[in-house]
């Protein structure tokens, strides 16, 4: 069944992370869906599936991540990429469950509210740990545009 991906504040996503007793790619995963832009800063964890990859990956991509209960896309702002994704992930998982006529519980799919932008303006000043392989530099120069 077909369940359309909801948008989460961030504050879900923290709270994940920062517990160290749950584990990116087993209890969670936060699918960063976004290009280059990466290459300046993104969450602890993450795992990066560009979204222009994902339609050609899904099939394999979801039987790599199937027992992961929660997924959370995003791209920059989570307005256009992590939003098309998180809905591509969900119409494909509900396909593959149809054929499979498993009795499983079914994968949660989230969309982070703000996206990657939101995020890092959020923590580079306040919790710096959320933030890996982060330009600071780069951000608030795009900040000024």
């Amino acid at each position: 069944m077909f369940k359309a991906p909801e948008y989460v504040d961030s504050t879900v996503v923290e709270e994940l992370v920062l517990d160290k007793t749950k584990i990116p790619g087993k209890d969670y995963l936060v699918i960063d869906v976004r290009d280059a832009d990466r290459a300046n800063g993104h969450i602890p964890g993450s795992v990066n599936i560009p979204a222009s990859e994902l339609p050609e990956k899904l099939t394999q991509l979801q039987q790599q991540h199937s027992t992961v209960p929660k997924l959370f896309f995003h791209c920059a702002l989570s307005q256009v990429r992590g939003p098309k994704a998180a809905r591509i992930w969900a119409e494909g998982l509900a396909e593959r469950e149809a054929a499979e006529q498993e009795a499983k519980k079914q994968q949660e799919v989230y969309i982070l509210r703000g996206g990657f932008v939101q995020w890092q303006h959020k923590h580079r000043d306040s919790h710096p740990n959320l933030l890996e392989n982060y330009n600071r530099e780069w951000w608030e120069a795009e900040e000024e545009y």
